[in-house]
């Protein structure tokens, strides 16, 4: 008997077991499987199935959302940021990631709006980490949605149903190990701003934590029913597009069965609202942003209840999220990356020095500034590293560490980009935009 027939073997075994109904003493849902016949005709014809990956789509299901989803939208309701909806929502979120032995904190925040009429918002995000086993790998991956609402909607659609996606995966991926970080999150101050992830972020840059990208999950409860086949929509960031591609190779390696769809890129370049990926964008984090099917016509009214969700589609979802998820905390990364090491976003630079931390993302530097890229390289060799200002290629790089001494006249903003260049032609930038003055130039 080789490998690879022991292989389909004990994947085979694992998913006759799982067949059996399975009561979580945590949540009290009972996990039925009732897939395995489909499952068993996908492992027959492919042998690179991960027995774990499998094991993890096997274990959401239905009642396990709708519970979640219900205590969310039936039991407390509206959820508007800083109210007693919102608060309460906030305690059974934490109260559930506790409950899965993840690492879990509020992460309180309070933000103004500028907006007539003046606000002054106070709220929590809550957040479950499920760290990983290679203490040599400093990457994470974030999967989030937002648990507030508008007024006087009980918000099952938006965004409910990403919130029950993100406690679900929580709890599935929490029952096994992976090599790289996840956190789960859930976001208030959504509907009024963004407020929880700008806060989220904002922190989370200084900490100079190494995201790999953010898995964002909005409305995805609800789907045109009249598609034969059930299309999904992903939003990648720009360099993010070859973890839409390893989504789309899990969707089709484990037989999940999307049609998966593109609405083009998400950038920070479109202004601030869309969904909670904007501040990660804005500070330099890839993104993937997952999407409801067709138009939904009730988001933002008291029509957003829970009968309007169609839970075999957010079952689907979800499962492509924790295979996703699972599948990208495990594999090696071979796509070369690249950030803006300096200047930082949200400081105030003086004669190449940090002179003042901003609260958040503004960044203003005065005299020259010498621009560093960090390189990450993947499975092959880096080529150059080029700089752009306003758009212009003004210098390029072929050797470590990739610098450019930014020494122009100016008494505006411009916008710096680094792009860079492997020898298998696969390409990654990030870009900062910045007030910038100086009257100096070639002291």
């Amino acid at each position: 008997m080789n490998n690879k027939t022991l292989k389909i073997i004990i994947i085979l075994i694992i998913t006759l077991f799982l067949s059996s109904p399975i009561i979580s003493s945590t949540t009290g849902i009972s996990i039925s499987k009732n897939n395995s016949q489909e499952l068993i005709e996908i492992i027959s014809e492919k042998n690179d199935i991960d027995s774990k990956i499998l094991s993890a789509i096997q274990m959401v299901n239905e009642s396990m959302l709708k519970k979640y989803l219900t205590v969310l939208a039936v039991e407390i309701g509206p959820r508007v940021t800083g109210t007693y909806g919102c608060e309460e929502a906030a305690k059974y979120i934490f109260k559930q990631f506790e409950n899965m032995d993840l690492e879990t904190r509020y992460h309180n925040w309070k933000s103004f709006n500028f907006r007539r009429p003046l606000k002054l918002f106070k709220s929590q995000n809550i957040e479950g980490t499920l760290d990983g086993i290679d203490n040599s790998n400093d990457e994470i991956l974030v999967f989030n949605a937002h648990y507030d609402t508008v007024k006087d909607c009980s918000g099952a659609i938006d965004d409910g149903s990403g919130t029950a996606a993100v406690l679900a995966a929580a709890y599935v991926l929490s029952q096994f190990e992976f090599n790289r970080t996840i956190k789960f999150v859930a976001f208030s101050g959504e509907e009024v701003g963004l407020f929880g992830s700008r806060n989220y972020v904002r922190e989370q840059y200084k900490k100079d934590t190494n995201i790999l990208v953010e898995f964002n999950a909005d409305m995805i409860g609800y789907s045109n029913e009249s598609e034969k086949v059930q299309s999904l929509y992903l939003t990648p960031s720009e360099d993010a597009k070859w973890i839409s591609d390893e989504i789309t190779e899990v969707n089709n390696d484990y037989g999940i069965g999307f049609n998966i769809k593109s609405w083009g890129t998400i950038s920070p370049d479109r202004g601030r609202g869309g969904s909670d990926f904007y501040d990660f964008l804005l500070h330099g984090y890839e993104s993937v942003a997952f999407w409801e099917s067709g138009g939904y016509d009730y988001w933002h009214s008291p029509e957003d209840t829970i009968e309007k969700v169609n839970f075999s589609y957010l079952t689907n979802v979800t499962k492509l999220i924790v295979a996703s998820l699972a599948h990208m905390a495990d594999i090696e990364v071979y796509y070369p990356q690249i950030t803006i090491g300096a200047p930082k976003r949200g400081r105030f630079y003086f004669e190449d020095r940090t002179f003042f931390i901003f609260k958040y993302e503004r960044t203003k530097v005065i005299d020259d500034v010498l621009i560093c890229a960090k390189v990450k390289p993947g499975n092959a060799a880096i080529e150059k590293v080029e700089f752009y200002y306003d758009g212009k290629l003004v210098f390029s790089d072929t050797d470590m560490p990739y610098q450019w001494r930014l020494n122009k006249l100016s008494i505006r903003k411009h916008t710096v980009e680094v792009k860079l260049y492997d020898e298998l032609g696969r390409t990654a930038s990030d870009k900062v935009t910045f007030r910038y003055i100086n009257l100096n130039r070639n002291r």
